[in-house]
């Protein structure tokens, strides 16, 4: 088994398809090279079909759990041990023709037409019980073979994928149709939302109710238009109520499985993997695996596990190869995780349509996950049909810097015992995340503004964590002495008083807030009033060519900056008891990382002026300073992570970076440099002196 101070390296190893479906040789070698890549554990799928229960009750292996069972085996004799990804919640399989087995579902939720929607019924204690039994199962076979925690509890990835969906049978209906009841009260309220005229909550039809229920499947569903949303139409109100429904009965299936898990055996380290393909950045054009459409908040699953875990990759919103794009989505599984050690996952291989790693190296993406705090990597794949499941494909050029990454962590995890120093927040956009469907957001715009931001606070050194609103108002700003707030165009959606309250006291107790137009906390919580007005330049230190999609000006606050044209103020600091509120005219995080800039408007002709990532100094920078942890140089580009007397370092960039205030440290990098400098796309961990 493996060494408790070894961390958890695990590769998803499928056999669903040849050579690994019957192929022993094959098998043989293939579990024989994941050891070799430096892997330490083997993720097995082993998902309720018939045949895994027939095994239970001591009938013959089928060929499929045979070759589990034989990989099994050789795991062992190479120093590996398995886990197990035991369900797939929203189907039988990653396509429902590929196992000649039925699966065990219990129940199944049911189309409007009557048919099975082919996959589970959440809420049902039938379902949910084919769940544990399965589970039993497979510890009551396996367990001795599974990877145990320092603390001996047993790691189980139970859970993969979920996408709730409602049922229309009549226990399906009733079970919507009442929770409708209770969230709105009166049919008046519902038919106002939706343009019906119900006469009751049991005279509506699912098409008055669902959006568009026809289109419902195993994974997809029907989403509203980007009119919609902005119209705020009637498909609009029947969307945010299915959604918040699903999200609740995840909520309570989390919930309630958890419970179900540790009653079956308290060793259970529940882990569930919720998504495959990325959390915040989704790659945009597949529509089926977005967030927005999966009633996923990663940080409500959170509260009821064990460790919280979905898969994500280098890539961006504007789907390209994108480092610190990677280390957005592991800012997100730290917090969510409530700042425990977590397990970060990585999708292997190409992404989709894009070659992600010929960008990134796979060292510099597993660097970016120990940089953030993970402990353990879950990777996704080894073989298998998916994009991803390419490794035993790959080339020797990737699979060296793989081997480099993973040995690597394996050295630098276990030195990483302190506590990630924690000072910039980003407050996530948790409503859009939740609703926002990426075909609606245009071009990735809206999860853009949260990528630059989060760029720009790393290119200062500053440490950057992303709460959630309910995080925030329950107290979790102490510590913190910046907050951002970036886009959320559907803020508006909830009551956020409590929120509002405590980011008024986290200000006013000398906390610097930082956000831009349309900005409903700014607005609610200190009085922050805006006007639309003409795109034009700033006059800063330098004249300054903004870009986003909104232009304002601010009605009061020192004016730190002003339009060209009008003299308006665009950028403002309002101070509030010790602290300062920050206003800028534009979506600034969006002007950072965009992947286009601006050019001079006609009207300035050959005058000198330029977009944010070309100023000899961003107002941002001029408003907060380097990140006061600062040891070394700060580099644009450069991430830095301290972990008490241990800093880790990630260089982004292609070119190598100096920092010669380290160059007497002990060090242990990803790739061979000068003393002091850290390659290009590499991680580095430095041994501080005390200070």
């Amino acid at each position: 088994m493996t060494a408790p101070e070894q961390p958890l390296l695990g590769l998803w190893f499928g056999n669903f398809f040849e050579p690994f479906y019957s192929d022993e040789a094959a098998t043989r070698a293939g579990v024989a090279d994941a050891a070799s890549l430096g892997f330490t554990s083997l993720n097995l799928d082993s998902k309720p079909w018939e045949d895994f229960f027939a095994r239970y009750r001591g009938e013959p292996a089928s060929r499929y759990v045979s070759m589990q069972e034989l990989m099994m085996t050789e795991a062992a004799a190479h120093g590996l041990d398995v886990t197990c990804l035991a369900l797939y919640l929203c189907g039988d399989n990653l396509y429902p023709t590929i196992r000649d087995v039925p699966p065990v579902r219990g129940e199944d939720a049911i189309r409007p037409d009557g048919s099975s929607m082919g996959t589970y019924k959440y809420w049902s204690p039938r379902a949910q019980s084919t769940m544990v039994e399965h589970v039993r199962g497979l510890l009551r076979l396996y367990g001795d073979r599974m990877h145990r925690r320092g603390d001996g509890r047993i790691v189980m990835q139970t859970m993969f994928e979920p996408i709730p969906k409602p049922s229309f049978d009549a226990e399906g209906r009733a079970h919507y149709l009442g929770w409708l009841e209770r969230r709105h009260g009166t049919i008046e309220v519902v038919n106002r939302r939706y343009g019906t005229d119900a006469a009751g909550f049991a005279d509506l039809a699912p098409d008055d109710y669902w959006l568009r229920p026809a289109e419902l499947s195993w994974v997809g569903c029907a989403i509203p238009s980007a009119d919609d949303v902005a119209r705020r139409s009637p498909d609009f109100h029947r969307w945010i109520d299915n959604q918040t429904y699903l999200a609740d009965v995840l909520d309570d299936y989390l919930a309630t499985m958890a419970r179900r898990w540790r009653a079956l055996d308290p060793a259970i380290f529940a882990e569930p993997v919720l998504h495959q393909w990325g959390y915040f950045f989704n790659p945009p054009g597949k529509t089926d695996w977005q967030t927005g459409q999966r009633a996923l908040d990663v940080y409500r699953a959170a509260e009821h596990l064990d460790g919280a875990l979905f898969i994500a990759s280098p890539l961006n919103a504007e789907n390209r190869p994108d480092a610190s794009a990677l280390s957005v989505e592991a800012s997100i599984l730290r917090t969510a995780n409530g700042h425990r050690r977590f397990t970060g996952g990585l999708y292997l291989g190409r992404h989709v349509n894009v070659d992600v790693y010929d960008v990134v190296p796979p060292a510099e993406a597993i660097g970016t996950y120990v940089a953030a705090g993970a402990d353990a990597l879950h990777t996704y794949g080894y073989s298998g049909l998916d994009d991803g499941g390419v490794l035993f494909r790959a080339d020797d050029v990737f699979r060296d810097s793989l081997t480099t990454g993973l040995d690597w962590a394996k050295r630098v995890i276990p030195l990483l015992r302190a506590p990630r120093t924690k000072e910039a927040a980003i407050l996530f956009p948790a409503e859009m995340s939740l609703y926002e469907p990426v075909s609606v957001d245009d071009g990735g715009r809206h999860r853009m503004d949260l990528l630059g931001w989060y760029r720009q606070l790393t290119d200062l050194g500053w440490h950057v964590d992303i709460l959630h609103p309910d995080q925030a108002a329950s107290g979790a700003l102490t510590g913190y002495s910046i907050l951002v707030v970036p886009t959320n165009s559907l803020y508006d959606l909830v009551d956020h008083r409590d929120l509002e309250d405590a980011v008024h006291t986290f200000v006013a107790g000398g906390g610097t807030l930082l956000h831009g137009p349309d900005c409903g906390l700014a607005q609610h919580a200190f009085g922050v009033s805006q006007t639309a007005t003409e795109f034009d330049c700033l006059d800063w230190q330098e004249p300054v060519i903004p870009h986003g999609w909104t232009t304002v000006a601010y009605a009061s606050g020192e004016a730190l900056a002003t339009y060209l044209g009008s003299g308006e103020r665009a950028m403002t600091r309002t101070a509030i008891g010790s602290g300062a509120v920050y206003s800028i005219g534009f979506e600034y995080g969006y002007a950072y990382a965009r992947q286009t800039m601006p050019i001079v408007p006609p009207q300035y002709g050959r005058r000198e002026m330029h977009p944010l990532p070309l100023l000899r100094e961003t107002p941002v920078a001029a408003f907060l300073g380097v990140a006061p942890s600062a040891v070394t140089t700060v580099a644009k580009g450069v991430e830095f992570a301290r972990f008490g007397d241990r800093l880790v370092v990630v260089n982004h960039r292609a070119s190598p970076v100096s920092l010669p205030e380290l160059a007497e440290l002990p060090v242990i990098a990803q790739l061979d440099a000068a003393p002091g400098v850290v390659a290009g796309h590499s991680a580095a961990c430095f041994h501080l002196r005390p200070s």
